[in-house]
């Protein structure tokens, strides 16, 4: 293993989980709808429709893959510990912790004297690599990263095939604002956009589809 890819890729909040919280808290949405199933407006054959059904299976997925992937990570982390190594000498006031050689050497800059055990720390940061990858390698963690990318990836596809996809039903419409709030909500700019106005008008569209079924059942009677 080289110098460089001894190196601690600590967690970070997963996309999936932020755009999760953000379909949990749209409200109102035919994505939390139990009416979401039944296709109104002729919603069954709106190419919108038939992508967001498919869009909703595919983040299903790829968020029950993040939470394995995060769980097995978290068990990584409790039992074998990310590689590191805390060093201590006299030129540090206080013990410091080494996740990777470039670390070291930066530490190392102005304190030449370390640089006499730039081996020893090497070698240990191989060790508890080598413990992290025999530990990840018999429960799968890189596995199930590898296969949240994939799933992952497979979302953003149909995220972009949905709204690309001409709405030709008022469902078809709902579904397009489902998805670009809860994606648009994952956004830096997020705070800065009119997300209570979109919500608003996916209330507007939600209403219409409901008067629209009752004039249906109207003329029908």
């Amino acid at each position: 293993m080289a110098d460089s890819e001894i190196s601690t890729s600590l967690s970070r909040p997963s996309r999936r989980d932020v755009l999760s919280a953000a379909l949990m808290t749209i409200g109102g949405t035919s994505f939390n709808s139990s009416a979401a199933a039944e296709p109104q407006d002729h919603g069954g054959t709106d190419a919108a429709v038939l992508t967001w059904r498919a869009w909703r299976a595919a983040h299903r997925r790829t968020l029950a893959l993040c939470r394995k992937q995060q769980r097995l990570e978290s068990e990584l982390a409790r039992t074998i510990g990310f590689p590191q190594v805390v060093l201590a000498a006299a030129e540090v006031p206080s013990a410091v912790r080494i996740g990777s050689l470039q670390q070291f050497d930066e530490l190392a800059v102005n304190r030449p004297a370390l640089c006499s055990r730039r081996a020893e720390i090497a070698e240990a940061l191989r060790a508890h690599q080598q413990r992290w990858d025999d530990a990840d390698r018999a429960i799968g963690y890189s596995v199930t990263r590898q296969e949240e990318a994939a799933a992952s990836d497979d979302e953003e596809r149909l995220i972009a095939s949905l709204l690309a996809a001409d709405a030709t039903s008022l469902r078809g419409l709902s579904a397009k604002l489902d998805v670009l709030i809860a994606v648009g909500a994952d956004g830096a700019e997020g705070r800065h956009f009119p997300w209570p106005e979109l919500r608003r008008i996916r209330r507007d569209v939600a209403r219409l589809m409901q008067l629209q079924r009752h004039d249906a059942i109207d003329l029908t009677a």
